[in-house]
C-alpha cells in the first residue's frame, strides 16, 4: 500500500470506528429506555393489581376481537387463557339482574357516536363464584363515518364502595322511615340554614310539601311575642356548637298556635368539620297550660293553707290530748320504723322522757330491749306491716316498772293516696286480766284435781283391798301352797292394775315420758289387732284396712297400743259386744279444726276406728275426753281410757277427732306425726317377761332419799348379784364419783330428790363421766316428762324384777364392754 492509499484508509477507518461507538451508545440508550419502560410497566401492573384495575381492548374491525389484560383477568377472576375470551363468554359472566340492562347500554353508546363509555354492572366470577361490581371507563376509536372500530379502557372492582354506598341507603332509608314514625317533628339543618331532611310529623305540623317545607323560614310562624328572644337565643345557640334548648309558641297548618320545645344537636362530618344541626321538637302546651293552671291554684291554696293551719294546729292539739289520756302505749313510726311519737302512758312503762325513744328505731328502744327476742319479733312485724299487713302478738315485756303482759298491735298509715307512710303500734296492758285468768285456771285446776282425787281414791282404794286382804291371808301358816300362789298372783294382777291407772292418768295430764320411735303403723295395728280380737271377744267382727302399706309415724309405741285397746272396748261396750269394729290407715296433708283450735298442715297418718254401736249424743261429744267421764254403769269402767288416748295423741304432737250420730256409731281418729321411711324399721321390743340376768358383781351406787325405798333396792339389787353403795342425794354422789370415778359400773337414780333431781344429776354425769351410764327411775315425774328427749333410760316405777335386771346389765353392756 502506498502512502496515498495509507491516506485514504485512515480517515474511513476512523469514521468507521466513531459510527460504531455512536451506534453502542444508541444501543445501551434503547436497551436502558427498555429496561426502564419495562420497570414502569411492571410497577403500573402492581398498581393496577393493588388498585383493582384490568386494561381492555375490543377491536370491532373484523368481527369482535377482545384482549384482555392480565390485571383485567385477575378482577374477573379468569385463567390466562381467557385473555382472547369470547362476546358470549363476557355476557355469561354478568349477573343475570343486570345482564340485559349492561348489553343493552353497550351497543347504545356503540350506536350513539359518543366516544365516552362508562357502566356499573355485576359479575359472577367463575373461580370462585363471588359476585363483584365492576365500573368500566373506555374510549371508542372511530372512522369518519362515525363506525366503532376500537374500544380501549379499564375495569375496576368497586364492590367496596358499592357496598358501602348500598349499606349508607339502607342506613338512611331506616333512619327516613324511624323519623316518619315519630310523632314529633325532627329536621337536619345546613349551614345555611335550610334543611336538608324533615320527617312527616314537621311536614304535618307546617302544612306543607317535602320541597317546600326544607326551604320555610321557621320564623314565620313564630309568635310576635316570642320573636325577638328566639332569634337571639337560636344565634347565641348555633354559635356555641354546642345543644341548645328553645321555648316557644308556633302557629301550626290549622291556625292554632302551640307551645314547642326544640333541641338542637350540632352535626360534625368525617373530618371533623362543623356541617350542621339535628333537631326535634316536643309539643308542650299541656304542660304549658298546667304550668299556669298551677300558678294560679297555688295563689289560691296559699289561701286555703292559711285558713286550714288554725284549722290543722286547732286539730292537732285535740288528737295529742287524746292520745295522752289514753291508758294505751301508742307510738307513731315513719316508713323506716323510726319513732316519731310516743304517748305519755308508753312512756312511762319506760320511766323515760321522748328525747330517749324519738328518733330511734321502734325495735331498739327500752320497750324491747330487756326482752330475749322481742327485737326481732317487733322488726319482722314491723316489715309485714310496711306490706300493708295488720299484726297482732301477746308478749311479754320486761319493763323498768316490771313484767308485764300485753295485747300489741301494729297497723299500717296510708296517706290519702293509700300508699303505706308510716306505721301505729298500740299496746294494752293484759297484765291484771291474765293474773285474773290465772286465777280462774288455777281454780278450776283445783276442781278438777279434786274430781281426780275422788275417782282415784274410789279406784285405788278397791286395789288397796285386794292386796291387803291378800297380805292378811299370806300371813297365815295354814295356808295351803294353791291358794298362796294364787294370792301372791292376785296382788302381782293388782299391781300391774294399779300401774295401768296411774299410767292413763299422767297420759291425760301429758306428763307421761314418752319414748317415740319410727314405726310401721300399719305392721303394728295388725299385731295389736290380734290383741284386740279375744278382748272384744267373737261376735264382733274385726276388719283392718291399711291404704300404704309404708305408712310410718314417729310416737312411744307402748302408748299408741294402749290408746287403740282403749277405743276398741269403748267400742265393744258401746256395741254391746255384737258388731263390726273397723281399723283404718291413711296418710293426709292436714289435721282439720278441733276443739276452737285451727287446721293444721303437714304431713300426719290418720288411725281411724269406727264402730257400728249406739254412738255418742251431740252434747257429750266435748266432754267424752274429760277423766272419770263415762256413761257406764258404776263398776264397768274408770272413765279414763279416752282421756288416756287424748293426752297421748297431743303429747306425741298430733290430735285426736271424734264423729257419731246417735244410733249411727261412732268413729274416732288418731293424728300422728307422719315420718320418712328409716333404712330399718324400728320393731317395738317384746315388753313380755324374761328371767332376770344375774349382776355378776358389777357396782351399782343407788340414789335415793327415801330410806324405804332405797333399802328395798339395795336388798334387790344384792339378791340380783350386784355390788351395792347407796347415798341420799345427788351431791353425795357425785361426791363419791370425783373421789374415784371407777368406783361405780353404774348410777341408778330416782328422779325426784330434795335438791338436785335425778335429771340434772345424770347430765352432770354424762359430762364429767362419759362412760358411766345412768339409770333413772321414777313413778310420775315433771321434770323427766320435760327433758325425755335427753336419752336416758327410765325404768317407771312399779317394776318387775325381770324388768330392772335387764335394763341395767342392757345400760352397762352398752357403756363398757364386758370382760372376757
Amino acid at each position: 500500500m502506498t502512502p496515498s492509499d495509507s491516506t485514504n484508509v485512515w480517515p474511513e477507518a476512523a469514521a468507521a470506528e466513531r459510527l460504531r461507538q455512536h451506534l453502542q451508545e444508541i444501543a445501551s440508550e434503547r436497551d436502558k429506555a427498555h429496561r426502564a419502560l419495562q420497570e414502569r410497566e411492571a410497577e403500573l401492573a402492581r398498581i393496577q393489581r393493588i388498585a383493582g384495575v384490568g386494561g381492555l381492548e375490543i377491536d370491532f374491525r373484523d368481527g369482535v376481537k377482545n384482549r384482555r389484560s392480565p390485571e383485567y383477568l385477575l378482577v374477573h377472576g379468569l385463567p390466562p387463557e381467557a385473555a382472547n375470551e369470547t362476546y358470549e363468554e363476557w355476557v355469561s359472566r354478568i349477573h343475570p339482574e343486570d345482564r340485559e340492562r349492561t348489553v343493552q347500554h353497550l351497543f347504545g353508546i356503540l350506536k350513539s357516536g359518543s366516544e365516552d363509555y362508562s357502566a356499573e354492572y355485576r359479575i359472577v366470577r367463575p373461580n370462585d363464584g363471588e359476585t363483584r361490581w365492576i365500573r368500566v371507563v373506555a374510549k371508542i376509536e372511530r372512522e369518519a363515518d362515525g363506525r366503532a372500530l376500537r374500544l380501549v379502557g379499564a375495569d375496576c372492582d368497586v364492590t367496596p364502595q358499592m357496598l358501602a354506598q348500598a349499606t349508607l341507603r339502607e342506613s338512611e332509608e331506616r333512619f327516613r322511615l324511624i323519623a316518619d314514625s315519630a310523632p314529633v317533628p325532627i329536621w337536619v339543618t345546613k349551614l345555611d340554614r335550610t334543611r336538608s331532611f324533615a320527617n312527616q310529623a314537621y311536614l304535618d305540623f307546617l302544612g306543607l310539601p317535602f320541597e317546600e317545607a326544607i326551604v320555610f323560614d321557621w320564623r314565620k310562624r313564630l309568635h310576635p311575642d316570642d320573636q325577638s328572644r328566639i332569634v337571639q337565643e337560636s344565634i347565641a345557640g348555633e354559635a356555641s356548637l354546642k345543644p341548645f334548648v328553645l321555648e316557644a309558641r308556633y302557629q301550626r297548618a290549622d291556625g292554632e298556635w302551640r307551645w314547642l320545645r326544640s333541641e338542637s344537636q350540632p352535626r360534625w362530618d368525617p373530618t371533623g368539620q362543623h356541617n350542621g344541626f339535628i333537631g326535634v321538637a316536643h309539643d308542650i302546651t299541656a304542660a304549658k297550660q298546667a304550668e299556669h293552671d298551677l300558678r294560679g291554684l297555688n295563689e289560691i291554696l296559699e289561701l286555703r293553707i292559711t285558713e286550714r293551719t288554725a284549722q290543722l294546729e286547732s286539730s292537732e292539739a285535740q288528737m295529742r290530748a287524746i292520745f295522752e289520756t289514753s291508758h294505751q302505749y301508742q307510738a307513731l313510726l315513719n316508713q323506716h320504723g323510726d319513732v316519731l311519737y310516743a304517748n305519755r302512758t308508753a312512756l312511762a312503762g319506760i320511766r323515760a322522757g321522748a328525747s330517749a325513744v324519738v328518733g330511734q328505731p321502734f325495735w331498739d328502744t327500752p320497750w324491747f330491749a330487756e326482752t330475749s327476742g322481742m327485737r326481732d319479733a317487733v322488726h319482722h312485724a314491723f316489715i309485714a306491716v310496711m306490706r300493708g299487713e295488720e299484726i297482732k302478738i301477746e308478749m311479754l315485756l320486761h319493763l323498768p316498772v316490771g313484767d308485764r303482759y300485753f295485747d300489741f298491735a301494729m297497723r299500717p298509715l296510708h296517706d290519702r293516696h293509700g300508699i303505706v307512710i308510716g306505721a301505729v303500734p298500740e299496746a294494752i296492758d293484759v297484765t291484771e286480766r291474765r293474773q285474773g285468768e290465772e286465777a280462774l285456771r288455777q281454780s278450776q285446776k283445783m276442781e278438777a284435781v279434786g274430781q281426780l282425787t275422788g275417782g282415784v281414791a274410789h279406784d285405788f282404794n278397791n286395789l288397796l283391798t285386794i292386796i291387803r286382804s291378800a297380805t292378811d291371808f299370806l300371813r297365815r301358816r295354814e295356808l295351803p301352797e294353791e291358794r298362796r300362789r294364787r294370792y301372791i298372783d292376785a296382788i302381782g294382777e293388782t299391781v300391774e292394775r294399779a300401774s295401768k291407772l296411774t299410767g292413763q292418768l299422767l297420759a291425760f295430764a301429758r306428763r307421761q315420758p314418752l319414748k317415740p320411735q319410727v314405726f310401721n303403723v300399719g305392721t303394728q295395728i295388725e299385731s295389736v289387732a290380734q290383741l284386740i280380737r279375744p278382748l272384744v271377744g267373737a261376735r264382733i267382727r274385726i276388719d283392718v284396712e291399711i291404704a300404704n302399706l309404708n305408712c310410718f309415724a314417729i310416737a312411744d309405741i307402748a302408748q299408741f297400743e294402749t290408746a287403740l285397746m282403749n277405743l276398741a272396748v269403748n267400742s265393744r261396750d258401746a256395741m254391746n259386744s255384737e258388731g263390726q269394729l273397723v281399723i283404718r290407715v291413711r296418710k293426709v296433708d292436714a289435721i282439720p279444726p278441733l276443739r276452737a283450735q285451727p287446721a293444721r298442715n303437714g304431713d300426719f297418718v290418720a288411725i281411724t276406728v269406727t264402730d257400728t254401736g249406739c254412738g255418742i249424743a251431740p252434747e257429750l261429744l266435748e266432754t267424752i275426753f274429760e277423766p272419770f267421764f263415762t256413761t257406764k254403769e258404776v263398776g264397768k269402767g274408770t272413765g279414763l281410757g279416752l282421756s288416756q288416748a287424748f293426752g297421748f295423741a297431743k303429747q306425741s304432737d298430733g290430735d285426736i277427732a271424734v264423729a257419731s250420730e246417735p244410733g249411727h256409731g261412732a268413729t274416732f281418729t288418731i293424728y300422728l306425726p307422719q315420718a320418712a321411711i328409716p333404712a330399718d324399721a324400728v320393731i317395738a321390743a317384746a315388753t313380755g317377761s324374761e328371767p332376770a340376768t344375774r349382776g355378776r358383781g358389777y357396782r351399782v351406787l343407788v340414789v335415793e332419799d327415801n330410806d324405804d325405798v332405797g333399802q328395798f333396792s339395795t336388798e334387790l339389787l344384792e339378791d340380783l348379784g350386784y355390788t351395792v353403795r347407796r347415798v341420799a342425794s345427788a351431791d353425795a354422789a357425785l361426791a363419791i364419783l370425783a373421789e374415784d370415778e371407777f368406783s361405780a359400773d353404774l348410777v341408778f337414780s330416782d328422779v325426784i330428790m330434795p335438791g338436785m333431781n335425778g335429771v340434772e344429776l345424770a347430765g352432770i354425769i354424762r359430762e364429767r363421766y362419759p362412760g358411766l351410764p345412768v339409770v333413772l327411775t321414777s313413778g310420775y315425774s315433771n321434770v323427766l316428762a320435760e327433758n325425755a328427749h335427753r336419752g336416758f333410760e327410765l325404768i317407771q316405777k312399779p317394776y318387775s324384777v325381770e324388768l330392772l335386771s335387764r335394763i341395767l346389765r342392757k345400760a352397762i353392756s352398752e357403756a363398757r364392754p364386758q370382760p372376757a
